[in-house]
């Protein structure tokens, strides 16, 4: 492939010297650690994958990138969204699958830090404070997020009147605030390598969303039944976690039952605009590939660049590029400063670096022609990460619905 990294640089939105400076240390990473492996990691089988992906994420140690969301007083960086945000389109700017596996970090440590939040720090001390240890150490845990079930995705989200999905993930009151819990989780990212996972599951399946809890569950504590072969992320190792009849003492209990859906909620809150940035670093490397192949191919004897249909492509491309920039990073700051943060305002900038990267990808392989449907110019690649932006996190479509009825329901 052709880029350089020149639009991690060249950035649309206005860092402070700060973050540019972190920013670099990330891509020194990035490009010292993924870019070399990237295309291998696509074509890998699954034994190495797995192997691999929990190098990866033990290698973020380097530069304490999983402890970003640690509170300073706890050996962290204290930033929920903003740095994260920057870290994951730069790494996806290299493989869109690095990056989903160290969000998925972020992700499953999320409902921990919320947690923390309702229990004036009690869970910070128990769970985030290890963990900046063992990311310290150079020996990071590695943690997942499971709430997608065979009959229940966005149904989370979207529980309406007179909806009734069947939620197989039971946990039922044992002992002294315990638990024990039955069910399976679907599309789980990282659940196949996860020393941890946050489960939430439901206590009466008639009354969802007034009885879901969240709870931690231990690597050994789950069965890995199935790990998918996927069109995307092939470097993310992604799979289908069975829970037979486990019991979850009180201290992993994160949430008492009817808080479940506020700590989803307010997890993906956090999590969409650093999604949406996965999205941007493949819309940033679709466009500078774009750009220095149509420099280089020359046809009616000029420079392809030349030709104002190309111009017109890398202008749309460009212009994708650049609104998903600032809306993510914008969003990101927000999202810092509110508690609870905004969904509606997470959902938008998911929703936009989403489609800039499935856009500018597409665009990518058609600036590219014949050799673009070519694996080994790696542009399709784009676009097979790509797609999967626009359906995990909750779909595209779902988060569309989000946004819009929170701002139909402001206007009276």
């Amino acid at each position: 492939m052709l880029a350089r990294g020149i639009l991690l640089e060249e950035t649309f939105y206005p860092h402070d010297h700060e973050t540019r400076i972190f920013r670099k240390t990330v891509r020194e990473w990035a490009e010292e650690n993924i870019a070399p492996i990237a295309g291998k990691l696509d074509n890998s089988s699954e034994k190495e994958v797995l192997i691999e992906a929990r190098r990866i994420i033990k290698k973020t140690s380097e530069i304490r990138l999983l402890s970003l969301i640690v509170p300073e007083d706890l050996g962290g960086a204290g930033s929920l969204t903003y740095l994260g945000s920057n870290s994951l389109e730069i790494i996806s700017y290299y493989d869109a699958g690095a990056a989903t596996s160290v969000g998925a970090v972020w992700l499953g440590l999320l409902p921990v830090f919320i947690a923390g939040v309702f229990d004036a720090g009690e869970s910070w001390r128990r769970w985030l404070a290890p963990f900046a240890s063992s990311d310290e150490r150079g020996d990071p845990q590695v943690w997942a997020f499971a709430i997608t079930e065979p009959t229940a995705g966005s149904d989370y989200e979207r529980i309406e009147p007179g909806s009734r999905p069947e939620y197989v993930t039971v946990a039922r009151p044992e002992g002294d605030g315990g638990y024990r819990l039955t069910g399976r989780k679907i599309f789980i990212s990282n659940g196949p390598i996860a020393d941890y996972v946050t489960v939430f599951a439901v206590a009466d399946k008639e009354r969802p969303r007034e009885t879901m809890t969240c709870m931690v569950v231990e690597k050994g504590e789950f069965k890995v039944e199935t790990v998918y072969d996927k069109m995307g992320h092939r470097s993310s190792p992604t799979g289908e976690l069975v829970f037979e009849d486990v019991s979850i003492p009180k201290e992993r209990v994160l949430c008492q039952p009817g808080m479940g859906w506020e700590v989803a909620e307010i997890t993906l809150s956090y999590s969409r605009a650093p999604v949406g940035a996965i999205g941007l670093g493949i819309a940033k490397r679709s466009l500078e590939e774009a750009i220095l192949y149509a420099k280089s191919r020359v046809q009616g004897g000029k420079p392809i660049i030349e030709h104002q249909a190309v111009k017109m492509k890398i202008a749309s491309m460009l212009e994708k590029a650049a609104t998903a920039e600032h809306t993510i990073y914008n969003v990101s700051r927000i999202l810092e400063e509110k508690f609870p943060p905004p969904i509606e305002d997470s959902s938008i900038a998911k929703v936009v670096g989403a489609d800039a990267a499935v856009h500018n990808a597409l665009e990518a392989i058609q600036v590219f022609g014949g050799l673009g449907y070519m694996r080994e110019m790696g542009v399709e690649k784009l676009l097979r990460d790509a797609k999967l932006i626009q359906i995990y996190e909750g779909t595209n479509e779902v988060n569309r619905l989000t946004f819009t009825e929170r701002i139909i329901d402001r206007i009276q």
